[in-house]
């Protein structure tokens, strides 16, 4: 099962959200939702996968069982 981590940001000027946006989706953040605060403000939630050895390690072991391979011990 694939892991994630979120963070959210608010945006107190709409007027240059869309660069704050893309230097965001540069690190590899996904926008997954914004809310409107206010007429000039809102706040954006993102998420990215969590790559933790224990995530890596389950999503290895679940592709070798379903591929028939033994998941190894």
């Amino acid at each position: 099962m694939r892991k994630w981590k979120y963070r959210s940001m608010v945006l107190r000027d709409l007027s240059i959200a869309e660069a704050k946006l893309n230097a965001e989706g540069e690190k590899g953040w996904e926008l997954v939702a914004v809310c409107l605060l206010d007429s000039n403000t809102a706040r954006a939630f993102f998420k990215m996968p969590a790559e933790s050895e224990e995530s890596v390690a389950a999503d290895d072991a679940s592709t070798e069982t379903a591929f028939g391979a033994p998941a190894p011990f």
